[in-house]
């Protein structure tokens, strides 16, 4: 008979700790004693699947899997995992025997795996007395065949473990080579039992009890993903109570911690129940940053005061915030039922006050007290218009980026209005009771922010106000949801005017009809490759500079789907052709100037004027022979060329030829023509009448009447001899064309 020989405990403990590390155990599987069952023809046997009893497979083979297994005392089962050749693929098919260990020959396994750096002889003399207890038992119970596989575990049992994997996608078997197991050595210690005790403002005590051994403790914030483990280990004896102290903890913030205890075979116990621990509360230690915007209400002497805040984070807050007290005050007080105080939990309040100054005022509390207050005066009657932000939008990136991003454009602020200290970026879930506003102050320099903890299925409604100082400017809001981003959508783009080189185009929002994520509306003039981006407070958009009588395509787009088409055309310009046809009608009116003057240049020149007597009335008459002769006598009356009324009262025109030539030519042409009629009727030769008839060479110059005009000597004739009107010819005319000779008009005063 063979006398086994053991290692010294600790140095199994040490060897089944190394293994336990290195061992690789991608499959694993867990046999209670109730899921074996004994095969028929071996009473040696226990199995987990009855066809693993009878002989093996000639196609079968077998190889070193790297056995692992650890015994759990309290359930009653055993657990064991093995690792495979990365190359090989394994279907999850397994099945465990187990069967005593033959007393008669020596454990390979246990001498292989456990081999001691001794010497035979030092292996001799280092045997303890247990080991000897247990090698009398086990020579006693050799060859003992199972009576039940029920009372296979035991922490005395030792047995040989083989374990059948089925490989169906090669079409084998492989079957482990038997692992010996001592249970007693692998027995994995039950989870201890935790309880909370007491918290404090940053600590929380824990207690729990165990077998000997060493325990290891953990802790997370609850719901975090990582734990934390407690820099040193707590020795554990004999089932007594241990107490630990998790400290350096945030204040009012929930805990949760675990324990896990290593027993005498070096394996470590299952995590044991989590249990969850608060810190307590301190009094807020900052006032919040409150502002306010006043809105004046119809027809009533009252006013609405918007008050908005943002809430403490945890180290300002000291913990949890239950709510905010907020406080208003008339200036002038004159009975105290005019104040009034009430808790919100929200981060804004509606106060309805009376236009008159008031002080406001907001202070944080929790169970540990209220906090300091952030105090406001205000003067309602003062309401500056100030500039809300522009171009709001929230897209979703989800799920590449689990987050909504808002987009916005600063407002454009005045000289006259305080500037932009900061912006509010709120945002309030649609769905309650989950409804509860956050908010996060961004730097006015920046034009975006990112909602990081967006609930897929929920929608928010998300305001972006400007904060001048105290005072809140106009909120800007969005409703949007992780899935879509935001929820409104453009429709029904139309052109309202046209111009020569201008379009307008109006379009409606409308909330999102279908499951449809659109990260920018854009309306594009496709020609002009001219785009615009639009937002919920646009609604009408011109494209300038465009190209007379010229037909465009007008694109609202979707990101780059195209969701509505309008073909328009430009007005005609009719100043190019008004222009062109002003030059043309300008230069025919000069060129027709220009002929005139040229015309007449040219015959004035080349053609000059000349009189003819001839062609006048006067020659006409004097040289006709037919006249007919009349009793009536006419003389020449000077008095009937005196105009007293042309110049001024007594004034005279007087007629006279242009020049002496001109005066003796006419002289003797009329003498010749007086002669002519003489001859013709002596009887005028009278006496009486010769003196008026005798016309001196020496006629004066300025002699009364112009004998050079044809009329004027048409009248002395007519005056001097009588003339009978000829059938057709009439009288002697009394004006002839203007074809004499030109005669001076002098006015002489009397």
């Amino acid at each position: 008979m063979v006398k086994m020989e053991f290692c010294p405990l600790k140095l199994r403990l040490a060897l089944w700790t190394m293994t336990s590390l290195v061992c690789v155990c991608p499959h694993e599987v867990t046999v209670k004693e109730s899921d074996l069952k004994q095969c028929d023809d071996d009473r040696r046997v226990c199995v987990t699947d009855l066809r693993d009893c009878g002989p093996r497979h000639t196609a079968s083979t077998q190889e070193t899997l790297n056995v692992s297994c650890q015994y759990h005392l309290s359930l009653k089962s055993v657990t064991c995992g093995w690792s495979f050749h990365p190359d090989r693929h394994v279907d999850p098919s397994v099945s465990l025997l187990f069967s005593r260990f033959p007393l008669t020959t020596r454990p390979p396994s246990v001498a292989s795996s456990h081999s001691c750096a001794h010497t035979s002889k030092d292996r001799r003399n280092v045997t303890s007395s247990s080991s000897s207890l247990f090698l009398s038992l086990f020579f006693l119970l050799r060859e003992l065949v199972i009576y039940s596989c029920l009372a296979l575990f035991n922490p005395l049992a030792l047995l040989n473990v083989t374990a059948r994997v089925r490989d169906y996608a090669l079409g084998r078997e492989v079957w482990s080579r038997p692992w010996t197991l001592f249970l007693h050595d692998v027995v994995k210690p039950p989870p201890p039992v935790l309880r909370l005790l007491r918290s404090t403002e940053d600590s929380v005590v824990v207690s729990w009890r165990s077998g000997d051994g060493v325990c290891q403790l953990r802790y997370r914030v609850e719901g975090a993903p990582t734990w934390t483990e407690a820099p040193e280990s707590v020795a554990a004896h004999g089932g007594e109570a241990v107490t630990f102290t998790i400290r350096d903890l945030l204040v009012s913030t929930a805990y949760t911690a675990a324990v896990a205890c290593t027993g005498e075979s070096g394996i470590r116990s299952d995590w044991s129940s989590e249990v969850s621990g608060r810190t307590l509360d301190k009094a807020p230690r900052w006032p919040p940053e409150v502002c306010y915007r006043v809105e004046q209400r119809r027809f009533a002497r009252s006013v609405l005061l918007h008050l908005m805040w943002k809430d403490l984070n945890l180290r300002d807050a000291g913990g949890r915030v239950f709510g905010y007290r907020v406080s208003y005050e008339p200036a002038k007080q004159q009975r105290p039922q005019h104040g009034r105080i009430q808790n919100v939990t929200e981060l804004t309040a509606l106060l309805v006050v009376d236009e008159g100054n008031c002080s406001v005022t907001v202070a944080a509390f929790n169970s540990a007290g209220y906090g300091p207050a952030a105090r406001l005066a205000i003067d309602p009657r003062r309401r500056s218009g100030l500039p809300p932000v522009r171009h709001l939008w929230v897209s979703s990136s989800f799920p590449t980026v689990k987050g909504l991003l808002v987009q916005w454009e600063n407002p454009s602020v005045p000289p006259s209005v305080p500037p932009v200290t900061h912006l509010a970026v709120q945002w309030r879930s649609g769905t309650p009771p989950s409804n509860i506003s956050r908010w996060a102050a961004v730097d006015p320099r920046n034009t975006s922010a990112v909602i990081g903890d967006a609930d897929p299925g929920e929608s928010y409604l998300i305001s972006v106000v400007p904060v001048y100082h105290q005072q809140c400017g106009p909120p800007q809001s969005l409703a949007a949801s992780l899935q879509q981003g935001a929820l409104m959508e453009a429709v029904q783009l139309k052109v309202v005017g046209v111009t020569k080189t201008s379009v307008s185009v109006v379009w409606a929002w409308q909330t999102k009809s279908g499951p449809i994520r659109v990260q920018r509306y854009t309306v594009r003039l496709r020609e002009e490759s001219q785009s615009h981006t639009l937002s919920p407070d646009q609604w009408q958009l011109t494209f300038f500079n465009l190209s007379p009588n010229t037909e465009y395509s007008l694109l609202l787009l979707a990101d780059d789907s195209s969701r509505n088409i309008i073909h328009v055309r430009t007005a005609f310009d009719e100043r190019p052709a008004v222009a062109a046809a002003t030059s043309l009608l300008l230069l025919a009116v000069l060129v027709s100037i220009v002929f005139i003057l040229a015309r007449t240049l040219y015959k004035s020149y080349f053609f000059p004027h000349t009189c003819s007597p001839r062609g006048s009335n006067t020659g006409r008459w004097l040289m006709d022979p037919n006249h007919q002769k009349t009793a009536e006598r006419r003389f020449l009356n000077l008095e009937d060329f005196q105009v007293s009324r042309v110049l001024r009262e007594k004034s005279l025109i007087t007629v006279r030829p242009s020049s002496e030539e001109d005066l003796h030519q006419d002289l003797q042409e009329d003498a010749h023509v007086l002669m002519e009629v003489f001859q013709e009727d002596a009887s005028l030769l009278s006496v009486d009448k010769l003196p008026a008839l005798l016309l001196s060479v020496e006629y004066r110059h300025d002699a009364p009447g112009c004998l050079d005009n044809p009329e004027n000597k048409e009248r002395q004739g007519s005056a001097l001899f009588p003339v009978e009107e000829a059938p057709g010819v009439g009288p002697f005319p009394q004006k002839e064309e203007a074809a004499g000779r030109e005669c001076e008009y002098v006015a002489h005063g009397v």
